[in-house]
């Protein structure tokens, strides 16, 4: 891929007349544009450098191929319908948190919990939905306050949750490196997974009983 396919003016990027399904934003780049992307036909994955501090209205809107987006912390502001028919995606990491996005629930109100961890907004949502959210944050940073104590409000729900899921990964993560686990909900939550003959995490809830 040749940064020469992208119109770019004052550190803005206004257009891509590529034919790459994976691109990368080049580096230094300070803004993509209002309508940058919009309506592209072919691209799938997109990855935004952390030069980038801003995304412009519909700037991706109506990319109906796109299936995966990286947004790094420098980006500060998503304006509104960035993302706006984007019906094909299904990863998103944002600051550093990756979750599947819900044709439900808009892309801007998922960042938004991200960035204030106001978990009360996300009340409408479903369990699933909110759940997954969390433990996305959960293995961005494991030790932040305010997701654990969102966690742990309802914590043997959302790990039956990670066993429903066969999520192997964020449950040694949790078993591991966090303070939620404790004798009683353990003793539940082995319970569920082997009721769930989910072997591998009943595997390490076995060895953290064992532990404790």
């Amino acid at each position: 891929m040749s940064d020469m396919f992208f119109l770019i003016r004052n550190g803005i990027v206004l257009g891509y007349r590529g034919y790459d399904t994976a691109i990368t934003i080049p580096a230094g780049t300070a803004k993509i544009g209002d309508n940058a992307f919009q309506n592209h036909p072919i691209i799938q994955e997109v990855t935004i450098p952390d030069s980038v501090n801003r995304i412009g209205f519909y700037a991706f809107s109506n990319c109906r191929k796109l299936t995966s987006i990286t947004i790094p912390e420098s980006v500060k502001k998503i304006n509104k319908h960035a993302f706006d028919g984007c019906t094909a995606l299904k990863q998103v990491t944002y600051h550093g948190v990756k979750f599947a996005p819900d044709a439900k629930i808009a892309l801007e109100e998922v960042f938004h919990v991200i960035d204030s961890k106001d978990f009360t907004s996300a009340e409408s949502w479903t369990s699933a939905q909110r759940y997954s959210l969390l433990w996305g944050m959960f293995s961005q940073n494991p030790e932040d306050k305010d997701v654990l104590a969102g966690i742990k409000k309802n914590f043997v729900k959302m790990f039956k949750y990670l066993i429903d899921e066969n999520d192997v990964q964020t449950a040694e993560k949790v078993l591991k490196e966090s303070k939620l686990v404790n004798k009683r909900n353990l003793e539940s939550i082995t319970k569920y997974a082997d009721e769930k003959q989910a072997s591998e995490i009943l595997n390490l809830l076995k060895e953290s009983q064992e532990e404790k």
